[in-house]
């Protein structure tokens, strides 16, 4: 339903984030490698995954498209690992790590995971090996991301789409491709 929600982060805690757009404070739990990537303050955005059941609703957040995909696939092709075990993985051992050892069928590295034992190791294997996300892109998909989060950034500030475009394509263009997010939002705010 939500693919990312891009705003303010008002509060950053190690579990969860809340993060403002358009006046709207979005709950969302995190796992430790996406609170790790996270500024304390200032404009992030964060891939989502809505999770619905019988007793509420819960947004789930990761700093990269990659990571979130991988939750889904665990929450989605695993029966009975549930989100909280997903999360928990994905905080303990990382998308990498998690990633190598299920598709060389390492159960040894998921068992150390606290809450995941021998039966639901091998059924991860089992039941991923050959169907995770690859990872997309290099340096020209990194690029553009920086490119998209930069307008995201200067339309939430309240400029028009088309001149945060133009804008960010003349900062990326004096600026290089090995800049930071934060340097293209500063050099693009110069030209709007």
């Amino acid at each position: 339903m939500y693919d990312f929600i891009a705003g303010r982060i008002v509060v950053r805690k190690p579990t969860y984030a809340v993060i403002e757009t358009n006046g709207v404070g979005y709950r969302i739990d995190i796992p430790l490698s996406t609170f790790e990537g996270l500024p304390e303050s200032g404009f992030v955005k964060v891939f989502t995954y809505l999770k619905v059941a019988e007793d509420g609703h819960r947004l789930f957040g990761f700093a990269t498209a990659r990571e979130r995909d991988l939750f889904q696939r665990l929450v989605e092709g695993v029966n009975g690992l549930g989100p909280s075990r997903a999360v928990n993985m994905l905080s303990h051992v990382g998308v990498e790590e998690l990633h190598r050892a299920i598709e060389e069928g390492d159960a040894a590295a998921l068992k150390n995971v606290r809450g995941i034992g021998e039966k639901l190791a091998s059924r991860l294997i089992v039941e991923l090996k050959g169907k995770l996300p690859k990872e997309t892109g290099g340096n020209e998909s990194k690029a553009a991301s920086l490119e998209v989060d930069a307008k995201l950034a200067l339309v939430a500030l309240g400029y028009a789409p088309a001149e945060a475009d133009r804008a960010v394509r003349r900062a990326r263009a004096e600026l290089g491709s090995g800049s930071r997010v934060e340097e293209l939002i500063k050099r693009s705010l110069s030209y709007v």
